[in-house]
């Protein structure tokens, strides 16, 4: 059985792919996403991929057992290696960090430019991933934030249209997200703060001779995510 949390993701993910031909799911672990992408009726064609033997293993067996085996094929591969230029509308790339995402998308690049969509949900350095879809021609259309315990999970569709980033807060902040005054990300931006404000402290009690520069970043950050703060409030 899955867990709340991760089904409240899954679910999440699953509503920024749009209706299309053939679905990707990149590093698909147990197949959990093109399950319900399946059950949805949402693609026609599902390609299962993972790097490694064990998860792929896994997502075969679970499809299998479900019936899906004639609408999902599995492949062994890293990243979007194992697809071919205009095969997929949609890519899945979710659970993985930001760093590597941007990677995966940077390696071929050839195929994803070709895709219509992606749905992408990292881990970790959400700033890194967004500032690539940013500076390599694509839309950042729609975000969805999650609270899961203590931790905040971000699910972004992207789109090939070029965009620009009016300013780099907007790498860690979600800029849709911000516009429509989204309340869960209220407080996200006042736990950055907080975050911000310890190692500032932390920094102030340090020795080191380069303190001087990340103080001033993180101060002028700060002095950023308290505008927004009071963009909610006016």
């Amino acid at each position: 059985m899955l867990k709340d949390g991760f089904m409240e993701r899954l679910e999440a993910i699953v509503s920024l792919i749009d209706k299309c031909d053939t679905l990707a799911d990149i590093g698909t672990d147990h197949g959990y996403v093109a399950e319900m992408a399946i059950k949805n009726n949402l693609c026609k064609k599902v390609i299962a991929t993972d790097i490694n033997k064990g998860p792929l293993n896994s997502a075969v067996s679970h499809l299998t057992e479900l019936g899906f085996e004639n609408i999902v094929e599995f492949r062994l591969g890293g990243g979007l290696t194992v697809i071919d230029e205009n095969e997929i509308d949609c890519a899945v790339i979710a659970g993985m960090g930001g760093e590597l995402i941007s990677s995966i998308l940077e390696e071929s690049k050839n195929v994803s430019k070709t895709v219509n969509s992606l749905v992408l949900q990292p881990m970790t350095n959400i700033d890194v991933l967004r500032k690539y879809l940013y500076d390599n021609g694509y839309t950042i259309e729609k975000e969805i934030i999650l609270k899961e315990y203590h931790h905040y999970y971000f699910i972004i569709k992207a789109i090939r249209r070029n965009s620009s980033c009016d300013d780099e807060i907007f790498y860690d902040i979600s800029k849709y997200l911000f516009d429509k005054r989204d309340k869960l990300l209220l407080e996200y931006i006042k736990k950055i703060i907080d975050i911000n404000n310890n190692i500032l402290t932390n920094l102030s009690n340090a020795k080191k001779k380069d303190k001087s520069y990340k103080t001033n970043e993180l101060r002028n950050k700060n002095l950023k995510l308290e505008g927004m703060i009071k963009a909610y409030e006016g």
